[in-house]
């Protein structure tokens, strides 16, 4: 087993998608898909791989492993189909017939459109929906629709020569076009709500069986309830789309760059990925400029030919040259567009994803590049020295912040810096900051500053060291990172990065390089100061338990009554703690004698 490929199944994506495992030749072993590729790899690190007998000799051979990444799993099986039939690799058994996916067909260049089921797309042939991972969800699906619409999905023969409605008229399942029970209008307005069924336009349909289904529940008809139920999950399952077999027939390619200038192009012919190249930009001054220098590189006259429309995050520099370049070896004028939205926004998205699988994660990020990404989104020059602050407290009592120091990516812990925060903050975050901004200004001198101060926290906690600093310092930016929310609708957030002078935050992408490594410096602050205040509180509970009499419940009762500071319990009158729950006069005295005998 080479040391190469134990390192790329370390730097695996956390994603799903399909990994190929291939020998120091070159030629592909085996494919495999996942859920999480990270986690699925790490069992083939070890001596027998996953267990299976035919995959014990594999790590003996394995010289290289290639990660395809998607959005979901559903994509991951379907993409798996494609790349065992395209490979044949020996250590897998199954897909590797002819046979593929299920698709759902419409007929309709027939006179009464059928609905039927289709392995392959034909030409000509009507309108293929699909592939369904597996034949129960392909079938389950088609007989909804036939539940919801009445399309036919018998034989042609069977059509012509009936002469009364067969049984699937009887229970609901088809309008009876064989015997002249629906008109043509009629059967065409059926056919135009099955193909936005089956295009993604559920929303009216789930709408009609949820009231459905909530009327036979007040009614207590739990059979039908249970029916409308069953509608709606499949018509969820209808609605998920997935990227790697499409329903247009279209020749494209989608280009995908990170910002270390890897790139990946998803190839697409009749609609389907067929294929990916890779390859890197090492010298490069612009986004725009590397997307440049990736399409000289993919198509130039001795590679591929360029397809009709290609797809990218933004148009590159000198694009109408280049174009002029490529016209004597294209049939066509190839058209260069930037999806803003919609499906092949998604694909964009999921060629950058497989761009930064290449490299793995920011572990392997280069820190110049990174610092340059930074430097842009931050509006500031490259930072070398980032520093992090962070609160904490508990509902306000025994507050201490921390700063931590990164330099040039890596954490310099001889830097870290921890504070107690002053009286009278409670549970004012804005105040707080201000505090721990103040003081982190005032040891510039003994510290040095950063170019980059990241606040944790938002607008509040930004306008905090605004104060401090002045928006017109020029010799650090400030910037207020908000923590990614879960949940629906206005709960929910990504990761945000509040700027001096703009008035909306800027929403960091998940899984890139800028975002993954300010939640680790942020990470590393909150873990620095969280270990600071158990410490301290440690410390307290230490101290009030050396007096007799003094338990859990009853040195939390005192922390409590004066929000953790021992010096306001030695001071307070002694009548005070007496009339606390569990306290006496001669418990309280023998308190204030202790905190007397061991405090300043």
């Amino acid at each position: 087993m080479s040391s190469t490929f134990l390192e790329q199944l370390k730097c695996a994506p956390l994603r799903p998608g399909c990994y190929l495992f291939r020998d120091q030749a070159g030629r592909v072993l085996y494919i495999g898909k996942a859920r999480l590729l990270r986690n699925r790899v790490q069992v083939y690190r070890r001596a027998g791989a996953d267990g299976r007998a035919r995959l014990s000799d594999l790590l003996s051979v394995a010289w290289a492993a290639e990660f395809f990444v998607t959005d979901t799993e559903k994509e991951a099986v379907i993409l798996e189909e494609r790349l065992v039939k395209k490979h044949q690799p020996p250590l897998n058994v199954l897909l590797k017939d002819d046979k593929s996916f299920l698709h759902l067909q419409l007929e309709t260049h027939k006179e009464w459109p059928k609905l039927s089921l289709a392995r392959h797309k034909q030409k000509g042939k009507g309108e293929f929906f699909g592939p369904y991972p597996s034949a129960v969800s392909a079938r389950r699906a088609k007989r909804l629709l036939m539940q919801a619409f009445g399309l036919r999905d018998c034989t042609d023969h069977t059509l012509n020569n009936r002469s009364r409605a067969c049984l699937k008229h009887s229970i609901g399942m088809c309008l009876g076009p064989c015997v002249g029970l629906v008109t043509k209008e009629d059967y065409a307005e059926a056919l135009d709500g099955a193909r936005d069924v089956l295009t993604g336009n559920v929303g009216d349909r789930v709408a009609e069986e949820t009231l459905a289904m909530r009327n036979a529940s007040q009614s207590q008809d739990y059979e039908n309830a249970l029916r409308s139920r069953n509608r709606i999950q499949a018509l969820s399952a209808l609605q998920e789309k997935q990227k790697v077999s499409l329903n247009s027939a279209e020749d494209f390619d989608a280009l995908g760059l990170d910002e270390r200038g890897w790139f990946a192009l998803l190839q697409y012919r009749d609609g389907a990925w067929v294929g990916t190249r890779r390859g890197r930009v090492s010298l490069w001054v612009s986004r725009k400029d590397a997307i440049r220098q990736a399409l000289v590189a993919l198509y130039s006259p001795k590679e591929e030919p360029i397809p009709p429309t290609v797809l990218l995050p933004e148009m590159p520099e000198e694009y109408e040259e280049w174009l002029q370049s490529m016209a004597p070896y294209s049939k066509f004028k190839p058209k260069l567009k930037v999806p803003q939205r919609g499906e092949k926004r998604a694909l964009l998205r999921m060629a950058e994803s497989n761009a930064r699988a290449i490299a793995g994660e920011v572990q392997g990020e280069s820190w110049p590049q990174l610092a340059i990404r930074l430097g842009e989104i931050m509006k500031c020059p490259p930072p070398a020295v980032v520093d992090c602050i962070d609160i904490s407290h508990l509902q306000g009592h025994a507050r201490v912040a921390s700063k931590v120091r990164f330099v040039e990516g890596s954490p310099e812990p001889l830097s870290y810096r921890r504070y107690l925060v002053g009286g009278g903050v409670g549970n004012d975050d804005y105040e707080a900051m201000r505090e721990v901004v103040g003081r982190v200004s005032k040891s510039r001198e003994r510290d040095g500053l950063p170019d980059l101060l990241v606040l944790d926290g938002g607008r509040l906690q930004l306008n905090a060291g605004l104060k401090v600093f002045g928006p017109l310092d020029n010799q650090i930016q400030i910037v207020g990172l908000a923590k990614a929310r879960k949940g629906k609708g206005p709960v929910a957030a990504e990761e945000r990065v509040f700027l001096p002078g703009l008035d909306n935050p800027l929403i960091l992408e998940p899984g890139s390089p800028a975002r993954l490594f300010l939640e680790k410096i942020r990470d590393e602050a909150h873990r620095f100061a969280i270990q600071y205040h158990r410490n301290r509180r440690e410390n307290l509970r230490l101290v009030l338990e050396q007096v007799p009499g003094i338990g859990p419940a009853k040195r939390k009762a005192l922390l409590n009554a004066y929000e953790g500071k021992l010096q306001a319990i030695r001071d307070a009158p002694l009548q005070d703690i007496a009339d606390l729950p569990g306290f006496h006069e001669s418990l309280a005295e023998a308190v204030q004698i202790h905190l007397k005998d061991i405090l300043p």
